[in-house]
């Protein structure tokens, strides 16, 4: 649209210029044309130099005026051409009004000697221009801001774009680490559970071994005994491969709570109910993975530490968390104590910012408090 003003700004002033030739004799052509290069040179200077337009579009003014008294004809055109100037160069009202107001005075002056008919088209089609012009500097305004709005929602979506990525990187590292954790705390768990019994059924056959001749009913127990650690270690480590390495394909959801439950029931022979309260809505697989380990953490401490027989697991959703609480009808201890397992229940727990509670006052109780919100935005394969 600027360029179609520039455009119209030097037609104003060549045709008119031209046209004049024919309609009025002109005593010197060659004094008349200078004034007219003069003119074109002006209009360029103030194109190239748009800062100097505060002295250069009045000088503009003041001179098309003098050319159109002077020589009359057709070149009042050039203070319409002044016009677009004024609208090219200018952007506050109060400019824009009192430069408009005195082209208005300079066509007027430079008409005195027309007819009044003259002087009302004159007027008409200054009027005209004017709102004409005022017309295209709003709609010009107008896209413009349209413009920078687009270019804000742009670089807004950019960014927006450049945090949804840290963010899914950053919980897939969360993810990672959490992995990485959870699977050495279960190589020292292996190594610790599974060192002592062997230790400890060493010790037991080796004392056996003594007893078969002097006292082979003691014997005897102490091989049942032995027989029975060994049973449990390999049932211990068959239940963690089976966690370790799930039977499911790569696009099944690896941590559902739902399969923990039917394999804790089926290996640990115990009675295990799960109940959802609240809106459930999609997790990211980090905190679905600290959920799914802290309920497997719960239940085999149940039923190695407590004898629990009974597990009750309930997930409730809010606007703001998720909260796990996990009972079990196994023996109470005198006093809670935070051992390996607890700890990294925490610890998983710690890089969500979440929080674990343990309470003896209506049962063994574990809960698991992640602060989360419905509106995070929901990851594939939930």
């Amino acid at each position: 649209m600027r360029q179609l003003l520039v455009w119209l700004q030097h037609l104003l002033i060549v045709l008119p210029a031209i046209a004049t030739v024919y309609v009025i004799s002109i005593p010197s052509i060659a004094t008349y044309v200078a004034y007219l290069l003069f003119a074109l040179l002006l209009v360029r200077i103030t194109e190239l130099a748009p800062r100097f337009s505060y002295l250069l579009v009045p000088i503009e003014i003041i001179g098309f005026g003098w050319l159109s008294y002077t020589y009359g004809g057709l070149l009042f055109f050039l203070l319409y051409s002044s016009l677009v100037s004024i609208f090219l160069y200018f952007r506050r009202p109060i400019e824009i009004v009192s430069l408009v107001l005195l082209t208005n005075v300079a066509l007027n002056v430079a008409s005195h000697q027309e007819d009044s008919l003259h002087i009302w088209i004159v007027n008409l089609t200054w009027l005209a221009l004017t709102l004409l012009l005022v017309a295209i500097q709003a709609m010009t305004r107008k896209q413009l801001q349209l413009e920078r709005s687009y270019e804000t929602l742009s670089l807004k979506q950019d960014i927006v774009e450049q945090e949804l990525t840290r963010t899914l990187e950053y919980a897939r590292k969360i993810e990672d680490y959490a992995q990485v954790q959870e699977r050495g705390r279960i190589a020292t768990e292996l190594h610790d559970d599974l060192g002592h019994r062997l230790i400890r059924v060493k010790m037991m056959t080796e004392a056996a071994l003594q007893l078969l001749e002097r006292d082979p009913k003691k014997a005897n127990h102490m091989i049942e005994q032995v027989r029975d650690q060994l049973e449990e270690s390999m049932n211990n480590m068959r239940y963690t491969v089976r966690k370790l390495q799930p039977k499911e394909a790569s696009n099944a959801r690896r941590y559902a709570l739902h399969r923990l439950i039917e394999d804790a029931g089926r290996d640990l022979q115990i009675d295990v109910s799960f109940d959802i309260t609240g809106k459930p809505f999609p997790l990211y697989p980090s905190v679905e993975y600290v959920l799914y380990r802290n309920a497997q953490e719960a239940i085999t401490n149940a039923v190695r530490h407590g004898g629990a027989s009974t597990v009750e697991i309930v997930v409730d959703f809010t606007s703001d968390q998720i909260t796990m609480s996990i009972t079990n009808n196994g023996k109470l201890p005198d006093a809670v104590a935070f051992g390996m397992g607890l700890r990294g229940m925490q610890e998983r727990l710690t890089l969500l910012g979440g929080q674990l509670v343990v309470s003896l006052e209506h049962g063994f109780v574990i809960t698991t408090i992640v602060p989360y919100h419905e509106t995070t935005p929901p990851i594939e394969g939930e």
